[in-house]
């Protein structure tokens, strides 16, 4: 997403424009805190390596599987960190893939 398209939706006035400027935020400002642990952590075993070109879908699959085994002490975890955690394990640095 380009800094225009987010002027874009977030200048919209519809409740969906208005949500997903907010959620679009919320998610990067927590991805930028989850980076910032992952780095202080020096642990290339907790880091996720993504593969460059993986679409949306495998993503939003690999997180939807993690999030279908929740139990409910999980639940209550920060959202982000789970999603860090789960792509670290699915996607584990300098390995195979789980």
């Amino acid at each position: 997403m380009s800094a225009g398209d987010l002027a874009q939706l977030c200048n919209g006035s519809d409740h969906v424009s208005v949500n997903a400027c907010r959620i679009y935020i919320l998610g990067v400002t927590q991805g930028i805190a989850v980076g910032i642990r992952l780095a202080a952590a020096r642990s290339p075993v907790s880091r996720p390596c993504v593969p460059p070109g993986i679409s949306a879908e495998e993503l939003e699959a690999t997180l939807k599987k993690k999030l279908a085994a929740l139990d409910s002490d999980s639940e209550q975890h920060d959202a982000a960190g789970f999603i860090g955690a789960a792509l670290g394990a699915a996607f584990p640095c300098g390995g195979g893939r789980r």
